[in-house]
C-alpha cells in the first residue's frame, strides 16, 4: 500500500497534476491528463482537445480548502484539489471511472469525495467554464464524468491553542503575527558588554 502524500507542496494543484501525471502508467489511464486552464485556452483558441475513446483526467486550478473545528478551539485546514474526470467512447462510469479512483487512492490521495455525477455533454462543458458550443468535445462521444475532490498536502491549523508544532518546517525562522506564521524579517545580535547582555 502507497504511503499517504504529505508535503505542502503537494497541495498545489499544479504540483498534483505533474505527480500524477508521472504516475499515468500506474494509473493504467487510456485516455490522458490535462491541466484545466491548459485545457480552457485550447478550447478558447478553436482546437479540438476532447477524446475519442478512453479516460480523460483533468486537474483544476481552483484553491479549495476544507476546515474542521477542533474541541479545542483550533480549526485544522486542508487544501483540496479538484478532479473532473471524462469518460468517453467506449469508457464508461463503472467500471473505468470507479478504477481510476480506486488508483488514485493507492497512489496516496486516499480521502476523496465524489462531489458530482454528470451524464450530460453540455453539463461537463459548463463545469469546466467551457462554451457548450466550443468544439471541445463530440456530444455523441461523451458517456460520463465525476467531479471529485481529494485532500492534499499537511493540514495547516488556526486559532488560539495554535502551537510552535504547528510553524512551517523548512530552514526559516519564523514568527507568529495575529495567530498566523510569517517569516521573520530580522536577525537578533546579543552583545555582551560588562556582563550585561543586550539584544
Amino acid at each position: 500500500m502507497t504511503d499517504k502524500i504529505y508535503g505542502i507542496h503537494q497541495s498545489q494543484p499544479r504540483d498534483v497534476f505533474n505527480f500524477f501525471k508521472a504516475n499515468a502508467k500506474k494509473l493504467g489511464l487510456v485516455g490522458r491528463f490535462s491541466y484545466l486552464p491548459t485545457l480552457q485556452e485550447q478550447a478558447a483558441s478553436g482546437q479540438i482537445v476532447g477524446l475519442n475513446n478512453g479516460v480523460e483526467m483533468i486537474i483544476g486550478d481552483q484553491i479549495l480548502v476544507e476546515d474542521e473545528l477542533l474541541m479545542d478551539g483550533q480549526t485544522r485546514r486542508y487544501a483540496k484539489v479538484r478532479m473532473f474526470m471524462g469518460a468517453f467512447g467506449n469508457s464508461r462510469r463503472t467500471p473505468d471511472l470507479e478504477i481510476i479512483e480506486d488508483e488514485i487512492s493507492r497512489l496516496g490521495y486516499s480521502d476523496m469525495n465524489r462531489t458530482e455525477l454528470i451524464d450530460i455533454a453540455t453539463a461537463f462543458s459548463v463545469a469546466l467554464g467551457i462554451d457548450a458550443n466550443s468544439p471541445y468535445f463530440n456530444p455523441l462521444l461523451f458517456r460520463a464524468a465525476d467531479i471529485v475532490e481529494v485532500k492534499a498536502g499537511v493540514p495547516r491549523y488556526f486559532g488560539p491553542e495554535s502551537s510552535i508544532l504547528d510553524a512551517p518546517s523548512d530552514g526559516r525562522e519564523y514568527v507568529r503575527v495575529d495567530g498566523e506564521w510569517v517569516v521573520s524579517d530580522h536577525f537578533v545580535h546579543t552583545s555582551i558588554d560588562g556582563g550585561t547582555a543586550t539584544i
